[in-house]
């Protein structure tokens, strides 16, 4: 399915679903090692998909999530269905009140991504989701246009010293600030 969030739109699938999973890949022409996102509703939801969750990981998420930050944490063996065979995956909240309801109403993480082709810029409203994959996904869901318009910014905690991989919507200095 495709729905918004409060960054750009996601494509996802359930986290338990290899077939929706390699579906995922075809249609975004994403080689199978590059991960996809995990996506909760709380940070409980996370626990059996990672390994550990560091107490910098728990003041991050206390701090920004729901919100525009992806946690890089540890894999579990249950978690590795979405890592593209890494150790390590990414998790996060977002602040949307449609990715949210369908989070909450399924009880099940979801296995997502940006909506867009490998190597394009991400659809930030349903219109421009709609036109990238038309009728190739089951439900798409036109939330209108996303509120903040760039992707989540992404921290490495799955080792030390942590790492700021992606700068999004949230500064580096702001991270670091919080990690302080």
């Amino acid at each position: 399915m495709i729905f918004p969030t409060e960054t750009v739109y996601g494509i996802g699938t359930s986290a338990f679903s290899p077939t929706g999973i390699r579906r995922i890949y075809r249609l975004k022409g994403r080689h199978g090692r590059k991960p996809l996102a995990l996506l909760v509703d709380s940070l409980d939801a996370a626990r059996p998909l990672v390994e550990s969750i560091p107490k910098e990981a728990a003041r991050l998420a206390e701090r920004f999530w729901p919100g525009p930050l992806t946690l890089v944490l540890p894999a579990s063996p249950l978690g590795r269905l979405v890592t593209g065979g890494l150790a390590t995956i990414g998790v996060r909240i977002p602040d949307h009140p449609v990715a949210l309801a369908i989070l909450k109403k399924t009880g099940i993480p979801l296995a997502a991504t940006s909506v867009n082709r490998a190597g394009q810029k991400p659809a930030v409203s349903g219109v421009a989701a709609a036109k990238i994959f038309e009728r190739q996904v089951d439900y798409l869901i036109d939330g209108g246009t996303c509120r903040i318009k760039t992707a989540s910014s992404v921290i490495d905690l799955s080792h030390y010293p942590f790492t700021v991989i992606r700068e999004g919507a949230i500064s580096k200095k702001v991270l670091e600030e919080v990690l302080r």
